[in-house]
C-alpha cells in the first residue's frame, strides 16, 4: 500500500510538471507569434488619409491636368491603333470620341493636304514638319508638333502610312486640335500653364511676368536633360513635368504655392483615378461637308478615308476658344 502511494505521488508530480511546461510552451509560442507579426510579417493596412510621398504642388498639378492628360493618352492610343486605310466611319468615330479635335486630315508624303474634315479650317494647316521621322524614333511611331500662329496654337498628331515594304512613306493620317480648348475642359483651367519647345500653348490666369519667366527658359535644352523640375525656387517658383505625345513633349506648369482641393479622405494613389471629369457645356457645330474622297483614292488607292458628300456630317460638339 505504501509503495502504491509513492508511485501515485510520483505520477502526480510528473503530471503537474508536464502541465507547467505545456503552459510555458503556449506562452512562449504566443510571444513568438506576436513578435513575428509586429516586426517581421506585419499585416497590411490601408491608410485612407495618406497622400504618398508627394509635394503639395505635385498633387495640385496632378489634380489640375488629370482630364487633359487622360484625353491626350486616349487620343494617342486611338491614333496608334488606327487602321492605315481608314474609312468614313473611323473619321466620324474620331470626331465623336474626341469633340475637342479641330479636325482630321490626310496628307501625302510631302505633307500636301489631300483631304480634311471638316472642310473649312480657320488656321493655316501645315503638316510638313511631320513628314520627316524623328531620328530618335522608329519610322512608324506617332509624330507630333506644336504650331504657333497669330490664329492661336495648334497641335498636330500624325500616324505615318508606309507601303508594303515599310520603307516608302505613302502619307500621314493627321488629327489636330487647339490645346486651349482642351485646357478649358478642366475644373480650374486658370491654375496651370501648357507649353512646348515652340512656346506657351495655354497661359491660364498667370501674370505676364510669370508667363515671360516660364517662356524664357531654354526648353529644348531642358527637356533634353530632364522630365520635371522647378523654375526658380520652392517658395515662389513653378513646378513642371512632361507628357510626350508622339515625339512632342507637352509641359504642364503650376505655381509651387498651389494646393490641391481634393478630400483628405482620398489617398494619393486613388484621388486622380477617382477624380470626376467635368467638361463645360458645348454648343453643336454647324454641319459641314468633307472634301476630296476621289483625290484620296488616286493618291493612296487602298484608302477610303473620308465620308462622301452624300453622307450627312455628324453633329460634332464644339465650343469656341476663349
Amino acid at each position: 500500500m505504501q509503495r502504491f502511494l509513492v508511485i501515485l505521488l510520483a505520477c502526480a508530480a510528473l503530471a503537474l510538471t508536464a502541465c507547467g511546461q505545456n503552459q510555458m510552451f503556449k506562452d512562449s509560442w504566443k510571444f513568438t507569434k506576436r513578435q513575428y507579426t509586429t516586426y517581421l510579417n506585419t499585416p497590411a493596412t490601408l491608410d485612407m488619409n495618406a497622400r504618398g510621398n508627394w509635394e503639395v504642388y505635385e498633387l495640385a498639378l496632378g489634380e489640375a491636368v488629370f482630364t487633359i492628360d487622360s484625353e491626350l493618352q486616349r487620343l494617342v492610343r486611338a491614333m496608334e491603333n488606327s487602321d492605315h486605310n481608314p474609312d468614313q466611319s473611323w473619321v466620324l468615330s474620331m470626331m465623336g470620341r474626341f469633340p475637342w479635335l479641330s479636325g482630321v486630315a490626310l496628307v501625302d508624303r510631302d505633307g500636301v493636304l489631300i483631304a480634311q474634315y471638316p472642310e473649312h479650317f480657320p488656321k493655316p494647316f501645315d503638316a510638313t514638319p511631320l513628314v520627316e521621322s524623328d531620328p530618335k524614333q522608329r519610322p512608324g511611331d506617332l509624330r507630333a508638333y506644336a504650331q504657333i500662329s497669330p490664329a492661336g496654337p495648334e497641335i498636330y498628331v500624325a500616324n505615318p502610312v508606309y507601303g508594303s515594304g515599310a520603307e516608302v512613306l505613302r502619307g500621314l493620317i493627321v488629327s489636330h486640335f487647339d490645346p486651349r480648348l482642351l485646357a478649358t475642359m478642366t475644373r480650374d483651367p486658370g491654375s496651370f500653364m501648357l507649353l512646348s519647345s515652340a512656346g506657351v500653348l495655354w497661359h491660364g490666369q498667370y501674370s505676364p511676368d510669370s508667363i515671360a519667366l516660364v517662356e524664357a527658359q531654354d526648353w529644348t535644352d531642358i527637356l533634353r536633360r530632364r522630365s520635371y523640375g522647378i523654375i526658380g525656387n520652392r517658395r515662389d517658383g513653378y513646378f513642371w513635368t512632361t507628357r510626350y505625345v508622339g515625339n512632342l513633349p507637352i509641359v504642364y506648369v503650376i505655381s509651387v504655392s498651389a494646393t490641391p482641393t481634393f478630400s483628405t479622405e482620398r489617398s494619393s494613389s486613388s484621388f486622380l483615378g477617382n477624380w470626376r471629369r467635368s467638361a463645360p457645356a458645348r454648343q453643336p457645330e454647324p454641319a459641314s461637308e468633307p472634301v476630296g474622297p476621289a483625290a484620296i483614292s488616286q493618291a493612296i488607292p487602298e484608302a477610303d478615308f473620308l465620308p462622301s458628300p452624300e453622307v450627312p456630317a455628324p453633329d460634332v460638339p464644339h465650343r469656341a476658344v476663349p
